[in-house]
C-alpha cells in the first residue's frame, strides 16, 4: 500500500514543459476529488505561488526562510489558497540565493524533508514544484519525496531532458533516497494535428512503456490564460479540455 501522504515532485530539466501548470492543476484536481493537498513551491521563479494568488513579496515566511533556518515553524508558513482543500508553502524570488547559501550548511539536502515532517501528515498529497535546474533545491525535493512526476512537452529536447532526469534519479537512489521512483511521464501541450506529437509519444511509449501516462494534456489556450487570472484551470475554465485532462491525470495518479 502506498504510504500517506504521498509526496510527489513535479520535475523536468527543460523549461516550458508544463511543470508548474501540472503542479497547480494536479493539486486542484486532487482537491476536487476530496483530497487535502499541500502544494510546495521550491522554484525561485515562484510561479506556482503567484498562480495561486499569493503575492510572494507580501509574505514574510516562505520556503526560503525555512530552508535557511531563519524561521523554524513551518506550520505558520503554510497559506490557504482560494481552492478548498489546497494549501501552499510559498516561494519567493529571494529563494534564488539559496543554492549558494545552502552549499556550506550541514545536512543541506535534508532540509525540505525536515520542514515537511510536522506538516505533511495533515494532507493526502504533497505536490512539490521543482526548479528547472537540478541543484540543491531540486535535490531537496527528491530527498523529501517518494515519487517524481515528469511533464514532457511533445518536443525532441523535452524528451532528451527526461533521459537526463533518469540519470539524476538513479544517482539520488544510490546516495540519498533509495525509495524515489518515477510515477510517470505526462505528455503535455499535445497537438494532435501535428505529426511530430504522435511520433514523439510513440517513441516515449516504446522507451518507457507503462510509465507513460494517459491521457495526455492537450494544447489548450485556457491553460495558458489561467495563470493571469490567478486560478487553476478547474476554476477558470471548468469545461475546458485542460480541466478534463488534469482531472483524468489526477484519477490516474490516485490509483497508482
Amino acid at each position: 500500500m502506498t504510504p500517506r501522504p504521498r509526496k510527489i515532485a513535479i520535475a523536468n530539466r527543460k523549461g516550458g514543459s508544463g511543470k508548474t501548470t501540472t503542479a497547480v492543476n494536479l493539486s486542484s484536481a486532487l482537491a476536487l476529488r476530496g483530497h487535502r493537498v499541500l502544494l510546495v513551491d521550491i522554484d525561485p521563479q515562484a510561479n506556482a505561488t503567484l498562480w495561486m494568488g499569493v503575492e510572494a513579496t507580501a509574505v514574510t515566511t516562505t520556503v526560503y526562510e525555512l530552508l535557511l533556518g531563519m524561521e523554524t515553524g513551518p506550520r505558520k508558513a503554510v497559506i490557504p489558497t482560494g481552492i478548498e482543500g489546497v494549501d501552499i508553502l510559498p516561494a519567493a524570488v529571494r529563494l534564488a540565493g539559496a543554492e549558494v547559501e545552502l552549499a556550506s550548511l550541514p545536512g543541506r539536502e535534508l532540509r525540505l524533508k525536515q520542514i515537511l515532517e510536522p506538516v505533511a501528515p495533515g494532507y493526502d498529497y504533497v505536490i512539490v514544484d521543482c526548479p528547472v535546474s537540478f541543484g540543491i533545491l531540486a535535490l531537496n525535493a527528491f530527498v523529501a519525496c517518494g515519487e517524481v512526476l515528469a511533464p514532457v512537452q511533445t518536443h525532441h529536447l523535452s524528451v532528451v531532458a527526461i533521459r537526463q532526469l533518469d540519470d539524476i534519479i538513479r544517482k539520488v537512489n544510490q546516495t540519498f533516497n533509495k525509495d524515489l521512483r518515477v510515477t510517470g511521464l505526462v505528455p503535455t501541450m499535445v497537438d494532435r494535428r501535428m505529426k511530430i506529437s504522435e511520433e514523439l509519444i510513440e517513441e516515449m511509449e516504446k522507451e518507457y512503456g507503462r510509465n507513460l501516462l494517459r491521457p495526455s494534456i492537450r494544447l489548450d489556450a485556457k491553460l495558458a490564460e489561467a495563470p493571469a487570472r490567478r486560478k487553476p484551470i478547474h476554476q477558470y475554465a471548468p469545461k475546458s479540455n485542460g480541466a478534463f485532462d488534469y482531472t483524468a491525470l489526477a484519477d490516474d495518479v490516485r490509483v497508482m
